[in-house]
């Protein structure tokens, strides 16, 4: 099934991109060490430093705000994240999940992969939308690896088996013990299969949700495209994060019961 995917790339990692890329911009830094030389061979280097100094820090402010910029940091960034997803669904093999969880997952990939088209087709520098449709599907397919291993344990034990074996002991004062340790066993039973149908329906929502963007996509204009490409970004990082509580509530129920 293979190993946790990476956390997604982030606002806050973006930033940071940002930031490294506009403090080692070559024009900034070639500004800073030219006033620092010229400082230097005056003999002012000490008065001229503040001065470039400042300078410097003007210039990585405007980089950092440049929104050309942005998108070429963005892109880099995502085509490494692409990169690594890459390496990442071939460790997740559709053939290994049980049919309705593959089926979901594929069809939540065909979305993926019809939103990257339709930027591409029209050729639109969403950059943001696409780091976040990495985000999302990397997310989704940690959430159905988790749903795969709620499938295996309802099929290894049915609640309906559990359930059957529970009534035969019940009320037997000699197996209580084994009636309480059954009730326990068919509670966390219950609630994997409440977890699972609710990946189920939240997948298929999901589903929808993803051909919505793709829409939305392929309406917008040209002289919309920068808040457009924020607002679509943001879609896309919402349904991550609901796939991210739905993914943690399926763990929680595997990993310690009710």
């Amino acid at each position: 099934m293979g190993e946790e995917l990476q956390q997604p790339y982030s606002r806050g990692d973006f930033s940071r991109a940002l930031l490294l890329n506009a403090a080692a911009d070559k024009l900034n830094l070639g500004l800073l060490v030219a006033m620092a030389g010229a400082g230097a061979a005056l003999g002012v280097f000490w008065i001229v430093l503040p001065v470039a100094i400042v300078l410097y820090l003007a210039g990585c402010v405007r980089t950092y705000f440049d929104q050309d910029v942005a998108e070429r940091v963005l892109g880099n960034a995502g085509a490494q994240r692409r990169r690594e997803l890459d390496r990442s669904r071939a460790r997740i093999d559709l053939n290994a999940l049980a049919p309705p969880i593959a089926s979901l997952l594929q069809r939540a990939l065909v979305g993926e992969q019809r939103i990257r088209d339709a930027i591409d087709r029209a050729e639109l520098p969403y950059a943001q939308v696409t780091t976040e449709v990495d985000g999302f599907v990397e997310a989704m397919q940690l959430t159905a690896s988790r749903a795969q291993l709620l499938y295996e344990a309802l099929s290894e034990t049915p609640p309906e088996q559990v359930q059957r074996r529970l009534s035969e002991v019940q009320g037997d004062p000699n197996r209580k013990e084994l009636a309480d340790a059954l009730g326990h066993q068919l509670a966390v039973q219950n609630r994997m299969r409440e977890q699972l149908q609710r990946f189920y329906d939240q997948m298929e929502r999901l589903v929808v949700e993803l051909d919505t963007v793709r829409g939305n996509l392929l309406s917008a204009s040209a002289s919309e495209q920068s808040s457009r490409q924020q607002e679509l970004a943001a879609d896309v990082r919402g349904l991550r994060e609901q796939l991210g509580a739905l993914s943690d509530g399926m763990s929680d129920v595997y990993e310690h019961g009710p």
